[in-house]
């Protein structure tokens, strides 16, 4: 197992979450980060995929796996800094500098070979170990409550077996080291187990992956580049499937939270200038109230007396009549008492009038109010005021669509002071705790998208809107995982729909894999059946594809390779026959000669006187037929050494049959020995043609020599023409043995005779019609023969164009043509 397998998965789930739920990442110590983490996810998932990559496919370029390493251990390495470093976190202190010192070293091809991966979680496990038992507080409470039982046992755990591991012990015995790394395997297991717990899912997801590496070398299973087509199908599937859709799942969260986003900004901005509305209308709803009395004219009248026993029913009214309101004043311009009325009939406390009446104000006491005043004008001078005291309480109680979604604050700008909180988590007019931006947007008045944490290092979304008319803001805020759990909801259904989607592709591939494998597994078989000697073997074809194709090539194969092995033993049959053949038909002239010669030489050296004239004859006519015959044998090889080299040439030129034909009849009736006669039926003229003359003797001279050979005594050889103006046929017909059938279709080949030839030891080396068919084949025309049957007699025919191919005519006088023959 080498370390750059765990450590591309941890990049993986960490770049998926990092990429498609950012959101999540709201604890305070990740607040350097946040702004970052897509675009870290985004370096993580594609660092992680390049060291995937490079382990699967080992001949890809050297420079994406380096890039891969160095991207991920760059991004890991800002991550370790802000989130372990600054914040003093043991584990994640002693973790990552380990796993980029191994990653650097198995960039190394050479270090992929030792055990580097075991020496990591060793020497993780013996820090954690050692800190585990002797500084327990180095894994805080908050994070480690549900391991807090086991933590020393998981120390002494993680310690022995670690220290074991690293110890030459374990090397020398492969066994022990398995056993140990299954043992190490368990303190891991816990750990992500306790972070799971505490929903510490990053670390959760290291831990659980540094135990499935645990558990691998444990039962020495190692994953390699695979070898087997299946297996590289389903890798290239993979590949083809996970990349594309984590770039598409990518591209299509990120539309989406964008969407949503400002969807929720808008929304968010909309709820805080709802909640403004509302409190503006609630206000002047009451002011409107206070203003129908105001002008009614039996309270001016009143009002103008100044009595108060007039005034309390019309006071008295107008709070039965508007809830809101606890109790309404009438007062002199100064601030003096005229009249009041409280809905719970305790008496009204005096009002420290502010300045600017036009505005509500907040009264001060045990029970604190809202204040609205309405002055009650002379000569263009306040004269009295009217003032309705509306419930604090109440109005923070109000419910809106706003306070079932929303924190909702109302806050006084001038005093800083809460005025109405939803949740009532906050008293009322305690001072308002805001985070740095929401107090900025509240002093300057303004509305204002605020993204920010709170006082409890909670990451939230919120909005500020005044009131009109008033020194109020409010302020709506949000836990952004709450604002965007749309955005979660669609990222998780993006990963899930991703994972399938991967998970469909290689449930398919192996589908198509398991009917490639087994079209290429008859293949290697039949294969391996043919290097075996099995020419008999086919392969079924399928279908009518590739492998369909391939199978049919191989079909062909095995049978062009089954028809050249019997060839190949039919030539070596005929070589060795030949051999056989040759020795013999080598040797009968051979042996005579040699005979005569050496009879011929002893009488010469034992006579004193003339040797016998009429003996001497006999001896050198003997010696003479039994050369000619050797030579010919000689001549027949030579023909066909140069038929199959290619450097067979006819000298074609213009020339009359008819003389060729009667040379050889005439050596043939010369010779007279066979007791055969022979008879021709000559055309009436000449059969002139362009031929070569010295080749088409050798063709006559063969075909009658086979005729007087296999002709009994007294038989008879005919020699008939049919002509015709492109063509002249010559047949060359006996009464001797005949042919076989089986044997008329091999006649012409090399080697090749008769079987019952051969069974009669009638002399031969077989070559003579094969002579005559290249012969006549290279004047392009043709040759072939007929028989009855055996003792039926044989008929040969030549048939030859008049013109003779291009190919065969002699190439053109280099020297001048005489101006006779340029007139002809």
């Amino acid at each position: 197992m080498v370390l750059t397998w765990p450590a591309a998965l941890i990049g993986l789930v960490f770049g998926v979450l990092m990429t498609y739920v950012p959101y999540e990442f709201r604890v305070a110590s990740f607040r350097p980060l946040y702004p970052y983490v897509r675009e870290m996810g985004i370096i993580y998932l594609a660092s992680s995929l390049a060291m995937m990559g490079a382990l699967l496919y080992p001949h890809a370029p050297r420079w994406l796996d380096l890039l891969g390493r160095a991207g991920f251990i760059l991004t890991a390495a800002v991550y370790w800094w802000v989130l372990n470093v600054l914040t003093g976190s043991f584990t994640g202190i002693l973790l990552y500098p380990l796993l980029f010192i191994g990653l650097g070293l198995e960039a190394f091809p050479s270090f992929r070979q030792r055990p580097v991966f075991r020496s990591f979680v060793a020497l993780i496990g013996v820090g954690f170990g050692l800190a585990m038992v002797g500084a327990p507080e180095r894994f805080p409470f908050a994070v480690y409550a549900h391991l807090s039982p086991l933590l020393r046992a998981t120390g002494l755990l993680f310690a022995t077996a670690g220290v074991v591991v690293l110890l030459p012990l374990g090397q020398r015995r492969p066994w022990l080291a398995r056993a140990l790394m299954g043992v190490l395997a368990l303190p891991y297991a816990m750990l992500a187990w306790a972070l799971g717990r505490g929903q510490f899912w990053m670390g959760m997801a290291v831990y659980f992956i540094l135990t499935l590496g645990c558990v691998a070398e444990a039962v020495a299973w190692r994953p390699r580049a695979p070898r087997t087509v299946g297996w590289k199908l389903l890798r290239g599937l993979a590949f083809a499937g996970l990349v594309p859709l984590l770039a598409l799942g990518a591209v299509a969260s990120f539309l989406a939270q964008r969407a949503i986003e400002e969807q929720v900004r808008e929304d968010t901005v909309r709820t805080a200038t709802g909640e403004a509305d509302f409190l503006r209308r609630y206000l002047e709803d009451a002011r409107a109230s206070l203003q129908v009395l105001l002008d009614s004219p039996g309270f001016r009248a009143a009002l103008a007396s100044g009595e108060p026993l007039q005034l309390e029913p019309y006071l008295r009214n107008l709070i039965e009549r508007q809830r809101p309101f606890e109790a309404v004043l009438a007062v002199e311009a100064d601030g003096s008492p005229l009249a009041s009325f409280t809905a719970s009939g305790a008496p009204s406390p005096l009002l420290p009038l502010p300045k600017n009446l036009s505005e509500p104000f907040l009264t001060s006491g045990p029970t604190p109010r809202v204040a609205l005043v309405l002055p009650v004008e002379e000569d263009g001078q306040p004269r009295t005021l009217l003032v309705g005291l509306l419930s604090l309480q109440q109005l923070s109680e109000a419910s809106t669509p706003a306070a079932r979604r929303f924190q909702v604050q109302v806050v006084d700008q001038r005093r800083m002071k809460v005025i109405r909180d939803s949740t009532s988590e906050v008293p009322l007019l305690s001072a308002a705790r805001l985070p740095p931006t929401v107090r900025e947007a509240v002093i300057h008045e303004g509305s204002a998208m605020i993204e920010d944490f709170d006082a409890v290092d909670r990451r939230i979304l919120g909005a500020v809107a005044p009131v009109p008319g008033t020194s109020w803001c409010v302020v709506v805020t949000q836990e952004l995982g709450v604002a965007y759990a749309g955005i979660t909801r669609v990222s998780a259904a993006v990963v899930g729909m991703l994972v399938f989607g991967v998970l469909l592709a290689l449930a398919l591939s192996q589908f198509v894999a398991r009917d490639v494998i087994h079209r290429l597994t008859a293949l290697r078989a039949a294969t391996a059946a043919l290097a075996a000697g099995d020419l008999d073997r086919r392969v079924e074809e399928e279908e009518d594809d590739e492998l369909g194709e391939l199978a049919r090539g191989f079909n062909e194969m095995a049978a062009r390779t089954g028809a050249t092995q019997a060839e190949l033993r039919e030539a070596v049959r005929a070589r060795e026959e030949f051999l056989s053949v040759a020795s013999h038909e080598l040797r009968t002239p051979l042996t005579p000669l040699k005979g005569f010669a050496s009879l011929t030489l002893q009488r010469l050296e034992q006579s004193e006187g003339p040797v016998d004239r009429d003996w001497l004859l006999k001896a050198m006519r003997s010696m003479s037929r039994q050369t000619d015959r050797l030579a010919r044998l000689v001549d027949d090889l030579l023909d066909t050494a140069r038929i199959q080299s290619g450097r067979f040439d006819l000298n074609c030129k213009p020339v009359d049959l008819m003389p060729v034909v009667y040379e050889v009849l005439e050596r043939f009736e010369v010779r007279g020995s066979e007791g055969l006669r022979f008879h021709m039926e000559a055309p009436s003229g000449p059969l002139e043609g362009v031929w070569d003359a010295a080749r088409l003797d050798q063709v006559i001279t063969n075909l009658l020599s086979n005729a007087v050979r296999y002709s009994p005594q007294g038989g008879t050889v005919s020699i008939s023409f049919a002509v015709n103006p492109s063509q002249v046929e010559l047949r060359v017909k006996d009464q001797g043995i005949g042919i076989p059938a089986e044997s008329l279709q091999r006649l012409f080949q090399p080697f090749s005779r008769a079987s019952n030839a051969t069974s009669r030891h009638f002399g031969g080396l077989g070559l003579g019609l094969f002579i005559c068919r290249e012969i006549v084949e290279r004047h392009g025309g043709s040759i072939w023969a007929e028989s009855g049957g055996p003792q039926q007699g044989s008929c040969f025919h030549v048939r030859l164009p008049r013109h003779a191919p291009q190919s065969s005519l002699p190439p053109p006088p280099s020297a001048p043509v005489s101006s006779s023959t340029q007139a002809a």
